[in-house]
């Protein structure tokens, strides 16, 4: 699987919403209304747990909690390595996540979302508190894709 995240500081207006097609900007027309704001996470570590899908439906719900989102919008998804050395150390359980919301990325909700994920990767997968980074990510509407558009 390939994570591409793109980052940007040119200047963007999030009031204009629109949906193009995939294929370039002929017929963006269609406001996006309702849609997601798509907060999702991704783990990475090389220690197994042992139901993949319990682990991420646990972190589904402590991500939409703590940032305010419906559930319905989240992704989660944990991805096994081969290898992860934290601190120079390959032996003890590690892990590195990545956050990214539009919007709802604040000081108050990472700090949130930090403490109800310590809680379930210590559960689930033995990493402490210690022994992982979160990379939080407030993405810009544009940069991201839903339903053959963006934001």
């Amino acid at each position: 699987m390939l994570l591409l995240v793109i980052a940007s500081t040119a200047a963007f207006d999030r009031s204009a919403q629109l949906v193009g097609t995939p294929y370039g900007r002929a017929g963006a027309s269609r406001r996006v209304r309702d849609a997601p704001s798509m907060p999702s996470l991704i783990v990475q570590s090389a220690v197994a747990p042992a139901s993949p899908r319990k682990l991420c439906t646990r972190l589904s719900k402590a991500v939409a909690l703590a940032l305010g989102k419906p559930e319905s919008y989240v992704l989660t998804s944990f991805q096994k390595v081969d290898a992860m050395s934290f601190g120079g150390d390959a032996d003890t359980p590690a892990a590195f996540l990545y956050l990214s919301s539009l919007g709802s990325i604040t000081p108050e909700t990472n700090k949130d979302a930090s403490k109800a994920i310590a809680d379930i990767l210590q559960d689930e997968l033995g990493v402490p508190p210690n022994r992982y980074y979160i990379n939080f990510l407030d993405s810009p509407r544009p940069n991201m894709g839903y339903n053959g558009g963006t934001f």
